[in-house]
């Protein structure tokens, strides 16, 4: 998995993601992945709160294969993007965090975000 291929294997793993794809490739003229993986982020959440756990599942899925991609730019992705964005420290998403695959709850803690909400430090 690539920087570049990364989206279009996103879209193809979670059809249900294409047309927020699509929105905002009209909107920028391009894919600008950091950006997109906002969308992406709020995607999984709502999928969260709306109880669709195998739609959750399938995006955690390809989210713990893509911090496994030799492209640390993907991997960077992912733990700017999407872990950060969650925002693990948060108590209303412990939980949430919690049920994720082990090296997306690694790379949370990894990056000192759950260290931080222990101290009571949010950011």
């Amino acid at each position: 998995m690539t920087f570049e291929d990364v989206v279009d294997r996103f879209v193809e793993e979670v059809p249900e993601f294409a047309p927020l794809w699509r929105e905002h490739v009209a909107d920028n003229g391009e894919v600008l992945q950091h950006v997109l993986f906002w969308d992406v982020t709020a995607f999984v959440l709502h999928a969260h709160e709306r109880g669709d756990q195998e739609l959750v599942e399938r995006c955690l899925d390809f989210l713990e294969r893509a911090l496994h991609s030799t492209d640390v730019r993907v991997r960077e992705l992912v733990g700017t993007s999407f872990v950060y964005n969650v925002g693990p420290w948060d108590p209303a998403v412990r939980g949430f965090v919690e049920t994720w695959p082990p090296f997306l709850r690694e790379q949370a803690a990894r990056d000192g975000w759950q260290a931080a909400a222990a101290r009571g430090n949010t950011r």
